[in-house]
């Protein structure tokens, strides 16, 4: 089972779509795979259930990690109904804000990975929706990964925003406390070719963390909002810009999965 955690320094950059587009890209593919929304604000369980769960959640696995806590709050999205694959999803709630300490002690950090390790159902792929900041929810992502993606948007703090993200995660493996943990990189989001101050803040990313910014650079396209908002996968989406998004979430999910191989 290969986790990776899909994380940001702020709001606002397309954490939750581009954690999507990867699950999206997944179910195409047929790799069976679990989203766990950790993000008090729920926004991966409306995008894959339509609706807020009524069943166990991740406040709850978290509160107890153990085998029949984690089973059961496990539930099939209406995503991968009459897929060859399974998409499923451990949904947020806001609950879950309370343990998102700015200090967490090492017990609580390691709470996510106790319970992961218990459960018995098995996926190819986790990903983990975390909330937009580094705090306690954040690093229990991490601590149980074995790989972050920052995602960021070409303006102003992004460059500030993801070396703080990089360096956390690189500081965990190197504490032990993630013993797992290889940043992966960079996956700019939200991305306008025709703007200048976007071109510049691209090219900026690339001289600063060179080949941590990863291919390829995701476009701001009203399709992923779209499908989002519709509950269905990108795959699925009918949209004129559906066919452009879709190549880019599985060039993406590509590299994700290819560095498998540099464990």
């Amino acid at each position: 089972m290969f986790i990776v955690s899909v994380c940001s320094l702020k709001g606002g950059v397309g954490k939750t779509s581009v954690t999507l587009g990867l699950a999206s890209a997944a179910l195409h593919q047929e790799v069976n795979t679990l989203v766990i929304d950790l993000d008090p604000q729920g926004d991966s369980t409306l995008g894959l259930l339509g609706e807020p769960a009524s069943t166990m959640d991740i406040a709850e696995v978290l509160s107890s990690p153990r085998t029949e806590t984690i089973d059961r709050s496990i539930i099939s999205t209406p995503w991968s109904k009459d897929a060859p694959s399974h998409l499923d999803i451990i949904p947020g709630s806001s609950r879950s804000s309370l343990m998102d300490s700015p200090t967490p002690a090492p017990r609580e950090v390691r709470r996510l990975r106790d319970a992961l390790d218990k459960r018995t159902h098995q996926y190819d792929l986790v990903l983990i929706d975390c909330p937009p900041s580094l705090n306690g929810l954040t690093q229990m992502a991490m601590a149980a990964s074995d790989r972050s993606l920052v995602v960021a948007e070409p303006g102003f703090f992004a460059v500030t925003a993801a070396d703080r993200a990089l360096k956390l995660g690189s500081e965990m493996h190197e504490d032990g406390i993630a013993p797992r943990l290889i940043p992966l990189g960079l996956v700019v989001n939200r991305y306008r070719p025709r703007s200048v101050e976007h071109q510049y803040r691209l090219a900026e990313l690339r001289d600063l963390f060179d080949d941590k910014v990863l291919e390829p650079v995701i476009e701001e396209r009203v399709g992923l909002q779209q499908a989002q908002g519709g509950a269905v996968p990108l795959h699925r989406y009918q949209g004129a810009s559906g066919k452009r998004l879709t190549e880019d979430f599985d060039a993406l999910l590509k590299t994700v999965l290819d560095s498998r191989q540099h464990s």
